[in-house]
Protein backbone atom coordinates (compact mmCIF):
# COMPACT_ATOMS: atom_id res chain seq x y z
CA UNK A 1 0.00 0.00 0.00
CA UNK A 2 2.83 2.36 0.86
CA UNK A 3 4.37 1.61 -2.50
CA UNK A 4 1.15 2.67 -4.28
CA UNK A 5 1.04 5.90 -2.31
CA UNK A 6 4.64 6.66 -3.26
CA UNK A 7 3.75 6.02 -6.91
CA UNK A 8 0.69 8.27 -6.65
CA UNK A 9 2.85 11.02 -5.14
CA UNK A 10 5.39 10.61 -7.92
CA UNK A 11 2.63 10.83 -10.53
CA UNK A 12 1.19 13.92 -8.89
CA UNK A 13 4.62 15.52 -8.76
CA UNK A 14 5.16 14.90 -12.47
CA UNK A 15 1.76 16.42 -13.25
CA UNK A 16 2.60 19.48 -11.18
CA UNK A 17 5.94 19.78 -12.99
CA UNK A 18 4.04 19.98 -16.31
CA UNK A 19 1.58 22.66 -15.11
CA UNK A 20 3.79 25.64 -15.97
CA UNK A 21 4.34 24.22 -19.45
CA UNK A 22 0.62 23.51 -19.86
CA UNK A 23 -0.24 27.01 -18.64
CA UNK A 24 2.22 28.52 -21.12
CA UNK A 25 0.70 26.48 -23.91
CA UNK A 26 -2.76 27.65 -23.01
CA UNK A 27 -1.68 31.29 -22.86
CA UNK A 28 0.14 30.95 -26.19
CA UNK A 29 -2.92 29.36 -27.77
CA UNK A 30 -5.12 32.14 -26.39
CA UNK A 31 -2.79 34.80 -27.77
CA UNK A 32 -2.84 33.15 -31.17
CA UNK A 33 -6.60 32.56 -31.26
CA UNK A 34 -7.71 35.92 -29.84
CA UNK A 35 -6.81 37.98 -32.94
CA UNK A 36 -8.49 35.41 -35.17
CA UNK A 37 -11.68 35.55 -33.11
CA UNK A 38 -11.62 39.34 -33.14
CA UNK A 39 -11.09 39.39 -36.90
CA UNK A 40 -14.05 37.09 -37.44
CA UNK A 41 -16.20 39.15 -35.09
CA UNK A 42 -15.31 42.29 -37.02
CA UNK A 43 -16.76 40.76 -40.18
CA UNK A 44 -20.20 41.50 -38.78
CA UNK A 45 -21.84 38.68 -40.71
CA UNK A 46 -25.31 37.55 -39.78
CA UNK A 47 -26.61 34.03 -39.78
CA UNK A 48 -28.71 34.72 -42.86
CA UNK A 49 -25.90 36.39 -44.75
CA UNK A 50 -24.94 35.12 -48.18
CA UNK A 51 -21.90 37.36 -48.42
CA UNK A 52 -19.53 34.58 -47.39
CA UNK A 53 -18.28 36.52 -44.36
CA UNK A 54 -17.09 39.55 -46.26
CA UNK A 55 -15.68 42.22 -43.98
CA UNK A 56 -17.06 45.07 -46.10
CA UNK A 57 -20.61 46.27 -45.49
CA UNK A 58 -23.19 45.56 -48.13
CA UNK A 59 -24.34 48.35 -50.40
CA UNK A 60 -27.89 49.58 -49.84
CA UNK A 61 -30.62 47.49 -51.39
CA UNK A 62 -30.85 48.26 -55.09
CA UNK A 63 -33.85 48.21 -57.37
CA UNK A 64 -33.69 46.59 -60.79
CA UNK A 65 -33.37 50.01 -62.46
CA UNK A 66 -30.51 51.12 -60.24
CA UNK A 67 -28.63 47.83 -60.64
CA UNK A 68 -28.32 48.47 -64.37
CA UNK A 69 -27.28 52.11 -63.97
CA UNK A 70 -23.50 52.35 -63.34
CA UNK A 71 -23.91 55.84 -61.82
CA UNK A 72 -26.36 54.49 -59.23
CA UNK A 73 -24.04 51.58 -58.45
CA UNK A 74 -21.21 54.07 -57.87
CA UNK A 75 -23.51 56.20 -55.69
CA UNK A 76 -24.41 53.15 -53.60
CA UNK A 77 -20.69 52.42 -53.15
CA UNK A 78 -20.09 56.02 -52.05
CA UNK A 79 -23.01 55.73 -49.62
CA UNK A 80 -21.42 52.65 -48.07
CA UNK A 81 -17.77 53.74 -48.05
CA UNK A 82 -18.62 57.09 -46.46
CA UNK A 83 -20.49 55.26 -43.68
CA UNK A 84 -23.85 56.84 -44.53
CA UNK A 85 -25.41 53.51 -43.59
CA UNK A 86 -24.50 54.12 -39.95
CA UNK A 87 -27.36 56.64 -39.71
CA UNK A 88 -29.49 55.90 -42.78
CA UNK A 89 -29.29 52.09 -42.72
CA UNK A 90 -28.50 49.61 -45.44
CA UNK A 91 -32.09 49.74 -46.68
CA UNK A 92 -32.28 53.55 -46.26
CA UNK A 93 -35.00 53.14 -43.60
CA UNK A 94 -33.06 55.27 -41.10
CA UNK A 95 -31.43 54.31 -37.85
CA UNK A 96 -31.63 57.60 -35.99
CA UNK A 97 -35.28 58.52 -36.28
CA UNK A 98 -37.70 59.44 -39.04
CA UNK A 99 -35.47 62.25 -40.35
CA UNK A 100 -32.86 59.71 -41.42
CA UNK A 101 -35.25 57.62 -43.54
CA UNK A 102 -34.26 58.12 -47.18
CA UNK A 103 -36.48 55.50 -48.80
CA UNK A 104 -38.71 58.15 -50.43
CA UNK A 105 -36.49 61.21 -50.12
CA UNK A 106 -36.85 61.97 -53.85
CA UNK A 107 -40.57 62.63 -53.40
CA UNK A 108 -39.99 64.87 -50.35
CA UNK A 109 -37.00 66.97 -51.38
CA UNK A 110 -35.85 68.47 -54.68
CA UNK A 111 -32.47 67.57 -56.16
CA UNK A 112 -31.15 70.94 -55.05
CA UNK A 113 -32.31 70.36 -51.48
CA UNK A 114 -30.73 66.90 -51.41
CA UNK A 115 -27.43 68.23 -52.79
CA UNK A 116 -27.46 71.09 -50.28
CA UNK A 117 -28.07 68.67 -47.39
CA UNK A 118 -25.16 66.47 -48.50
CA UNK A 119 -22.82 69.44 -48.99
CA UNK A 120 -23.67 71.46 -45.91
CA UNK A 121 -25.12 68.91 -43.51
CA UNK A 122 -27.32 70.12 -40.68
CA UNK A 123 -29.94 68.57 -38.44
CA UNK A 124 -27.42 66.05 -37.17
CA UNK A 125 -25.89 65.26 -40.55
CA UNK A 126 -22.19 66.07 -41.04
CA UNK A 127 -20.85 68.29 -43.81
CA UNK A 128 -19.58 66.40 -46.85
CA UNK A 129 -18.49 69.21 -49.21
CA UNK A 130 -14.93 68.81 -47.92
CA UNK A 131 -15.02 64.99 -48.09
CA UNK A 132 -16.73 64.40 -51.44
CA UNK A 133 -16.10 65.92 -54.87
CA UNK A 134 -18.86 67.79 -56.70
CA UNK A 135 -19.15 64.80 -59.04
CA UNK A 136 -19.61 62.40 -56.11
CA UNK A 137 -22.22 64.67 -54.54
CA UNK A 138 -23.98 64.77 -57.90
CA UNK A 139 -24.01 60.96 -58.12
CA UNK A 140 -25.47 60.67 -54.63
CA UNK A 141 -28.00 63.42 -55.37
CA UNK A 142 -29.24 61.74 -58.55
CA UNK A 143 -29.46 58.34 -56.86
CA UNK A 144 -31.32 59.68 -53.82
CA UNK A 145 -33.62 61.79 -56.03
CA UNK A 146 -34.72 58.55 -57.71
CA UNK A 147 -36.02 57.24 -54.36
CA UNK A 148 -39.74 58.01 -54.63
Amino acid sequence: MLKMNKQACADAASLNANKPRTARRRITAALILAPMVLALAACGGTSGSTSGGSATPKAPAATAASESNPAYVKAQELFTTNKCISCHGVDLSGKAGAKTNLQKVGSKLSSEQIANQIKNGGGGMPVYKTKLSDEEIGLLTDWLSSKK
